[in-house]
Parts: structure tokens; sequence; C-alpha cells
């Protein structure tokens, strides 16, 4: 199944969002054969692909954690999907940057086989502070994935939530490109601002 309309699955999307239960447990839906926090990452990217490339994109169910695309192109990109998150219960993953790499050096330590023809999203949050160029530095030239997304939740208030999604694509070599995610309280639309090029 595919995700016809991304505003309206935000919405849908709100109860769950609110519920942090549904993203730190792995519920899955049960019309839709995707965790709530893949679904969740991916609706993100997606919008984000939207604001940088003026097309319409949409993600749907696979055999793995998904496949986003473009609408107009037809072209899609497997994901695989990976979490750093603060449990309440069991070992908690470190702080800052390192997180972020403990949840890709997981998943990269299963092969290219396992890579090829993949691009890794981490979903993350409790980091708090971290520097993206070293999560770039540290994992440039170090696994074969075609790119790692990090999705990371920076703030929660009375005005929504808040998350920077870097794109750690391979072609960028040295560099990678960040933007803010602000969704408001009403789950209504978004604002995304890149941060750096």
């Amino acid at each position: 199944m595919q995700i016809r309309d991304l505003r309206k699955a935000l919405k849908d999307m709100e109860p769950y969002v609110k519920n942090a239960n549904f993203l730190i447990q792995g519920k899955r839906f049960s019309n839709f054969n995707m965790l709530v926090r893949e679904a969740w990452a991916n609706l993100l990217i997606c919008a984000v692909m939207e604001h940088v490339t003026g097309e319409r994109w949409t993600f749907q169910e696979s055999d793995g954690d998904g496949v986003i695309g473009s609408v107009e192109t037809g072209n899609g990109h497997i994901v695989e999907h990976v979490c750093a998150m603060d449990f309440p219960a069991g070992k908690q993953p470190p702080k800052g940057e390192d997180r972020v790499l403990w949840a890709i050096n997981h998943k990269a330590a299963r092969g290219p086989e396992y890579a090829q023809g993949k691009i890794l999203v981490v979903f993350f949050d409790g980091a708090g502070m971290f520097v993206r160029s070293k999560i770039r530095e540290s994992i440039f030239g170090k696994h074969h994935f075609e790119s790692v997304i990090c999705v990371g939740l920076l703030t929660v208030d009375d005005t929504g939530y808040e998350y920077m999604l870097t794109d750690y694509c391979n072609e960028y070599e040295n560099q990678s490109i960040s933007f803010r995610i602000k969704i408001p309280m009403d789950f209504s639309g978004w604002n995304i601002e890149q941060q750096m090029q």
C-alpha cells in the first residue's frame, strides 16, 4: 500500500506521535506493514524531499522498512531503519554523536550485501548535544549504504515538535545537508528550513 497524501498521513500520525510509546516500543500498524516510527521517519524524509525537489513524494510498504520516492518520476529508494532512542527499560545508548554512530555501526556491521541499494535511516531522540560534522567524518567511506539519513527529535513544547534531518549521502563526500522540520501541535502541516550545504 502507498501513502497517497502526506498531509493527510501527517494528521493520521498525530495520536501515534503524541503517545511516544508507539515510537519507543516498536508498535506496528494493523493495516500498514510498517512500524509507527518507520512510517513517521519516512513521512518526515518525504516532506523534506518535497521541499528540496518541488515534486510530490510518498512512501509505501515493502518487504523491508519501506520505499520512499517521487510520485512524478516514479524513482524509489529502499530504506532500512534503525533506532537509537531513550527506552524506559534496559540498557541506554550513549549520548551525543556516539548515539547516532552506535546505531549506524550496528547496521553497517552486517556487511555490503545487506546494505547494497539501500538508504539507512537512523531515528533517534535523547542524544543531547551532537556535532553533525563528527558523524560525517566518522562514517565516510566506512559503510556500504547509498546514503545515511539521520532523523532526530530536537524539542517538544507547547508549540509543537522540532526534528533535525541530516543527509550523509556518499556523493556529498565531506559535506552533509541538514534541515529543521517544525510540526505544529495540531499537526496541520510543517515548516522546513535548510541549515547548511
